[in-house]
């Protein structure tokens, strides 16, 4: 854009020539002022609503194209107040109409593009921490269910009561899709919110396994409890 800009600059001063005692010199400079005045308006406007949010994306400080913008109305109101004819202050005008243009433009530009950046990055944080959360529920379930199975080993009473209550068949389920969980590439919210469903229900499970009688808690799980 700076080169597209530098280019419009010297087409405008060497290519370009606007007769001094056009009449329609002062209709331009009025179309100008009044759509510098409006272009700063509708910047301000972004400024409140949509960089509020982000101050800090954006390539160029917001101050800057403000001055700019400022610098150029002035200049466009002192062209309509005054009888200048010489071409040169028209296509300085013309360039200084343009010039805040390019960098409101590219200010919006990089700033949608930092905010595109910032997303991804949150995006990524949370896909990390879900994966995280997910890995740290697998790992507890299998802690959980093995100490179910050494409880339903050592005392055979606590199977039967499984069975009995119709646990026993959701608990090897619940158990074979957290594990079947480790081949999942990346979790998404619900994957998640399942995964704990399930541990959940494992410990809920184990809790009530321990409250049978005869059944003394385990010092694996003490310990994970500590």
């Amino acid at each position: 854009m700076g080169l597209l800009f530098s280019l419009l600059v010297l087409a405008f001063e060497f290519l370009i020539e606007i007769p001094a005692d056009a009449t329609w010199l002062q209709e331009m400079e009025m179309a100008l002022f009044s759509a510098s005045f409006t272009l700063l308006a509708f910047y301000l406007l972004g400024l409140t609503f949509a960089f509020s949010r982000h101050p800090k994306a954006g390539k160029i400080n917001h101050q800057i194209i403000i001055y700019v913008w400022l610098g150029a109305i002035l200049f466009h109101l002192f062209l309509l107040i005054s009888n200048l004819s010489n071409q040169h202050v028209y296509k300085a005008g013309i360039i200084l109409f343009l010039g805040p243009l390019f960098l409101t433009v590219y200010h919006f530009i990089t700033y949608f593009s930092d905010v595109r950046a910032d997303r991804e990055e949150q995006e990524a944080a949370t896909t990390a921490s879900m994966e995280r959360v997910a890995y740290q529920m697998i790992l507890e379930g299998s802690k959980v269910y093995g100490e179910i199975t050494r409880l339903k080993t050592e005392y055979p009473e606590v199977e039967q009561m499984l069975r009995a209550n119709d646990f026993h068949d959701k608990l090897e389920r619940y158990a074979l899709e957290m594990q079947q969980y480790l081949q999942v590439k990346q979790f998404q919210r619900k994957d998640v919110e399942l995964l704990e469903g399930h541990y959940l229900f494992l410990e809920n499970l184990l809790i009530l396994a321990k409250q049978h009688p005869g059944i003394v808690e385990s010092r694996m799980y003490s310990r994970r409890d500590d």
